[in-house]
């Protein structure tokens, strides 16, 4: 416990250093900017989520779907999943464009095809043994917030030290995950707004942060960003100097980064 207040002790001095010591909250009310310029406030419930939805939802979260790969000629031949022939195609190093392809599309095709050359087939297991599933959960923090549902994190670090719970769980996460299975709690999330600037809702400047089911999370955690990371090791996929340092933090470079401005 003293450890841990001295480390709190120790980021507070250094947000205020950085000029970091103001941080916004949850909102209640939005703004909205016309083109004109004009600002209007909205402070009612219908009200206010139809223009986050309007202004974050429908703008930020469909970005992908302007990509040439989800239009067009090119969304009939992969669909929404690419599990196509097509996709086949592009793993292999043989898919064929027509006239009037995509430069940048067809440049990432090729790395694509470069990667799984690379990269051998299934190398990357969807199967969560409840030994993983219950240390990955050990070291997660309780008051992380998630899960629509209420199956919130402290569920699953409390089940973490029994083995017939851990089992249950990685059990029934592992067998969605490798058949492919969308549980419907999974397609439900819980959008939270935040300031970026304390005192500012202009609906285009909120921090939209979307929560996900803590047990999908966890899955995707362990997916993307233990296994495959390692294979991006393994492979030398990704250039030493995008890891961290050990014992070397991000901040270490931001505080230089205003030293130097400082001093210049």
């Amino acid at each position: 416990m003293i450890r841990r207040e001295r480390d709190r002790a120790f980021w507070r001095k250094l947000n205020y250093k950085l000029g970091k010591s103001k941080k916004g909250g949850s909102i209640r009310t939005v703004q909205v900017m016309d083109e004109a310029g004009d600002v209007t406030e909205h402070d009612t419930q219908e009200a206010v989520e139809n223009a986050i939805f309007e202004g974050i939802h429908n703008q930020r979260f469909y970005l992908a779907e302007e990509a040439p790969i989800c239009r067009g000629r090119l969304k009939g031949q992969f669909g929404y999943n690419a599990t196509t022939a097509a996709a086949d195609r592009v793993l292999d190093g043989t898919f064929v464009f027509d006239e009037d392809y995509h430069a940048a599309t067809d440049q990432l095709f090729q790395q694509i095809a470069r990667i799984r050359s690379l990269v051998p087939i299934n190398s990357v297991s969807s199967l969560i043994d409840h030994v993983s599933w219950a240390t990955s959960w050990r070291k997660t923090n309780e008051q992380t917030s998630s899960s629509y549902s209420g199956l919130h994190f402290g569920h699953y670090k409390a089940g973490a030290d029994s083995d017939y719970i851990s089992n249950y769980h990685a059990a029934k996460t592992s067998l969605a995950l490798m058949r492919g299975i969308s549980l419907s709690r999974w397609q439900h999330g819980l959008s939270c707004m935040l300031e970026k600037k304390a005192g500012s809702r202009l609906v285009h400047k909120l921090r939209s942060i979307l929560l996900l089911e803590a047990d999908m999370n966890k899955a995707n955690k362990i997916i993307y960003g233990e296994r495959m990371m390692q294979n991006i090791r393994r492979y030398n996929l990704m250039p030493e100097e995008i890891f961290s340092e050990r014992n070397r933090t991000a901040d270490e470079g931001a505080l230089a980064k205003i030293l130097f401005f400082d001093i210049s």
